[in-house]
């Protein structure tokens, strides 16, 4: 093995270490507790190593915050993928939103969302890594809302908007109360009862359920443009 090849793994070996160190210390005492005395103890390196791989301290927390979500995004995407209708969609999720809490990443997500109102680069962090999630989860609800009762009348934006807005929500919550994340999809699974039985109903009656409502949704729409 040549001697560059030595220092790139090296190099690479010194990265990881840093940000599995921004991460571990988030994790246990907080976002704030992150300074660069801190990670270079926590990774076991001089402090400089960490200027000289990503520039500055910010840029470290931000290349940790997505690692660990690009990780997680591709749980969800793998699960997901296998996933079809709403009641499968919504158990991926939780199943996902349960490994998200053991592992830290939950905790992970809602550091960063709570300094994000005093940090414009870390809320720019947070849009970024929120809207990769709208994407992922999007997708995967946009196609279980295929032929269901609300399929053309429900923008799948506003249902992701819903999801996102409850799943942290209730992530946080179930902190101080835990059980409250099983107790959120228990009710969100009441909902596709009667979604999965419209689905097995004949085309034509799937249809004429659509002519009756569409009507109605259209005269109850908010009156300025979709997002």
């Amino acid at each position: 093995m040549s001697g560059c090849s030595i220092a790139n793994e090296a190099a690479a070996l010194t990265q990881r270490r840093l940000r599995a160190a921004v991460v571990t210390i988030v994790g246990r005492r907080g976002l704030a507790s992150v300074t660069a005395r801190s990670v270079a103890a926590e990774a076991g390196v001089n402090q400089a190593l960490i200027f000289y791989h990503f520039g500055t301290l910010g840029d470290l927390v931000a290349a940790a915050y997505r690692e660990s979500v690009d990780e997680a995004l591709e749980r969800y995407r793998e699960a997901l993928a296998s996933s079809h209708g709403l009641g499968e969609v919504l158990d991926a999720v939780k199943a996902e939103l349960g490994t998200d809490r053991a592992d830290g990443g939950a905790a992970l997500m809602a550091q960063l969302l709570a300094a994000a109102g005093q940090d414009e680069a870390l809320a720019k962090l947070a849009r970024e890594l929120l809207g990769e999630w709208r994407t992922v989860v999007g997708e995967a609800l946009e196609r279980a809302m295929v032929d269901s009762p609300v399929e053309g009348l429900v923008s799948p934006a506003s249902v992701v908007e819903a999801a996102l807005s409850g799943m942290l929500g209730t992530v946080l919550v179930d902190g101080a109360e835990p059980g409250a994340l099983s107790g959120s999809f228990a009710t969100l699974r009441e909902l596709d009862r009667p979604l999965a039985r419209f689905s097995r109903l004949p085309s034509p009656v799937r249809r004429a359920v659509r002519s009756v409502i569409a009507p109605k949704f259209a005269s109850d729409a908010p009156n300025h443009p979709s997002r």
